[in-house]
């Protein structure tokens, strides 16, 4: 697969590894050098090949067949763990119980750098031995938003806690996720490895939400409402991690509060009015209340994260082998359906 991803993909792959370092430092106030990256990816090799050996013979078969060096793929792929960084997302789920198609799902807007647009792809994944997984990403990264055939989907939020760089990084845990098959192999894999920083899983499984709050300490879980519906966005929720949003208030992205309750408010009143269909997920992912750091995200003149927007808006139906993306706003531009065979 490896191999495979290095070939088709090397004109991206070979800029993403050229960019990387400098895309990062547009939205983080610390800037960093390829000298420290390298060290973190040199450190990163370490940790991954103790944990995760299989994605990690991935990572070295793409660089090598791109022809770029597989320290500039780890360091995509650690790129979270240099330093805060303000990226950020809302996420979605919804229980069967609560969809309109009798089927659960999840979304999410991409709320991160515009330049990555046309270095994306979708990518289906299908180890030997391994459950197959498909996903919106970067080529070169070893997994990102998608769902696999056990009807597991993953989106994900930028979360404000501490890190720790002795720690495996993410995305290596989101494909671990990927790769599982049932929620409680998931949970179990990203509890049973040293995790680099504090993020947020936001899961639909067969039995409904299942939204994880990781920090190098502890691994918590959030439950959906009464309603069975759940909005996470770039806050810690669940109450042994609240504390984070005090003492880490720095790190939390545009508006989160206010869009993970108008998420949530929104979502509330598509279910007591009946069920959350698809096309009522994609008006609340297009929702510009307090734009332009809305749900739906545009340019601004903040100097730090005004170039962001919303890249991509993505909703995953598991059960349906079948994700919707959207290339660029979704409020501006129609969702394109992907299909797993």
């Amino acid at each position: 697969m490896g191999h495979q991803i290095g070939e088709s993909f090397r004109d991206k792959i070979v800029a993403l590894s050229e960019l990387v370092l400098d895309r990062f430092n547009l939205g983080s106030q610390v800037k960093i050098s390829w000298e420290r990256a390298g060290g973190l990816a040199r450190h990163s090799f370490e940790r991954v090949a103790e944990f995760f050996p299989d994605p990690l013979e991935e990572l070295h078969a793409t660089a090598n067949a791109a022809g770029v060096a597989a320290e500039r793929l780890m360091v995509l792929n650690a790129r979270n763990m240099l330093a805060d960084n303000t990226n950020g997302c809302t996420s979605i789920m919804v229980s069967a119980e609560a969809s309109a198609t009798g089927n659960g799902f999840a979304g999410q807007n991409w709320d991160n750098d515009p330049e990555m647009a046309p270095l994306s792809a979708v990518i289906t994944r299908k180890g030997t031995g391994k459950v197959a997984f498909t996903s919106w990403t970067q080529p070169g990264v070893v997994a990102y938003m998608g769902f696999n055939a056990a009807g597991i989907g993953i989106c994900m939020n930028a979360l404000n806690g501490p890190s720790d760089s002795s720690g495996v990084p993410w995305y290596f845990f989101v494909r671990a996720i990927l790769e599982s098959n049932s929620a409680s192999e998931a949970v179990h894999v990203v509890k049973s490895a040293p995790r680099a920083l504090t993020a947020n899983a936001a899961m639909i499984t067969h039995n409904g939400p299942l939204n994880l709050e990781l920090s190098p300490e502890s691994v918590e879980s959030v439950g959906s409402d009464a309603h069975g519906v759940l909005v996470h966005t770039n806050h810690c929720v669940h109450p042994a991690l609240i504390p984070n949003n005090d003492e880490y208030s720095e790190q939390i992205y545009g508006q989160s509060f206010q869009r993970r309750d108008r998420g949530q408010n929104l979502l509330k009143k598509q279910v007591t009015e009946g069920k959350v269909s698809l096309e009522g997920a994609k008006s609340l992912l297009s929702d510009h209340e307090g734009f332009p750091t809305s749900i739906c995200r545009h340019p601004n003149d903040h100097p730090i994260t005004g170039w962001q927007r919303s890249v991509i808006s993505i909703i995953l139906e598991p059960s349906e082998k079948r994700m919707h993306v959207s290339n660029g706003n979704p409020c501006e531009n129609n969702y394109e359906t992907y299909y797993a065979g």
